[in-house]
């Protein structure tokens, strides 16, 4: 991993032994080893795919300013582009997983194309428990991947190795991740789609009439089917989105409170402060000030 130095730590793949395979793996105490304690509690954004598996103890971690308590069996899943802070628990023992995400999106092999399909990462929440054949299928492939990651050569043979318990590692974990899952229907695929649509346009504060314009569907659809997947309406959940950017952008910026509302679609500073206080529950400087506190 390398860091680059900015107002927030962006953490991104890099290994010069692992470059060629994108994947490595270690423990939760070797990563602790490698880097400075007062580093490794600093907030960072990665743009890997994370798999964190506790093995033993307990411990917290923090995904998207949400803390996420954790003991033998849970696992979290980050996505890149998702901020994570690392919690000075001593108690956790876990194996942490780090994927280039252009591993899970393979271009030179249909198998693997095929297996990746699989998987449905965009279903994956970010925390999830495995059971204990679960946990039990995770460590045996771990144990493998790890020997042929460890090799002191690491030749096209240890690659291909490396790349199929990959495939094995993931598959086996997607069991636990989407297994209590309904199947897909409708209403979920639309909100699938509305999650992603969000995504492209979050620093416009998109509207849900122009949401629905875009995906091809009436408001009240949109709304429905929302309140039935989610639980809330189509509007929350552009407003829920909004306030985990102006979060981010809070923490990883340098950038004023004022230009944050204006990047995020907000004409008047104070219309900005007022939603964001009723989102999160404090002012934008109080968060900034409070998260730059627990990284101290």
């Amino acid at each position: 991993m390398t860091q680059t130095p900015k107002a927030l730590r962006e953490t991104r793949f890099e290994s010069a032994r692992l470059n060629p395979i994108g994947v490595e793996l270690m423990t939760l105490s070797e990563l602790r080893a490698r880097v400075s304690a007062s580093l490794f509690v600093v907030t960072e954004r990665v743009e890997f795919f994370m798999v964190l598996v506790a093995t033993g103890g307990r411990g917290e971690h923090l995904v998207d300013f949400e803390r996420i308590g954790l003991h033998t069996g849970h696992a979290v899943f980050v996505r890149p582009g998702q901020v994570q802070q690392w919690q000075p628990t001593n108690g956790l023992e876990a194996d942490v997983l780090l994927i280039d995400p252009a591993v899970v999106q393979p271009k030179a092999s249909k198998s693997q194309q095929g297996a990746m399909a699989l998987l449905h990462l965009e279903d994956w929440p970010v925390h999830f428990k495995l059971d204990a054949d679960g946990l039990a299928a995770w460590k045996s492939l771990a144990a493998m991947l790890r020997r042929e990651l460890d090799r002191p050569l690491l030749d096209e043979l240890s690659a291909a190795m490396a790349r199929e318990l990959l495939v094995c590692q993931m598959l086996s974990l997607s069991r636990s991740a989407t297994g209590q899952a309904t199947a897909p229907t409708v209403q979920s695929a639309l909100v699938r789609r509305l999650r992603h649509e969000l995504e492209r346009w979050v620093d416009t504060r998109p509207s849900v009439a122009r949401l629905a314009g875009s995906l091809r569907v009436s408001t009240s659809t949109l709304t429905r089917a929302c309140r039935d997947v989610l639980g809330h309406s189509a509007k929350d959940e552009v407003d829920r989105r909004v306030a985990l950017e102006a979060q981010r952008l809070l923490v990883h910026s340098t950038s004023t409170s004022v230009a944050i509302g204006e990047l995020l679609g907000f004409s008047e500073p104070t219309n900005f402060v007022k939603f964001f206080r009723r989102r999160v529950g404090m002012t934008p400087e109080a968060f900034r000030q409070a998260h730059r506190l627990q990284r101290r």
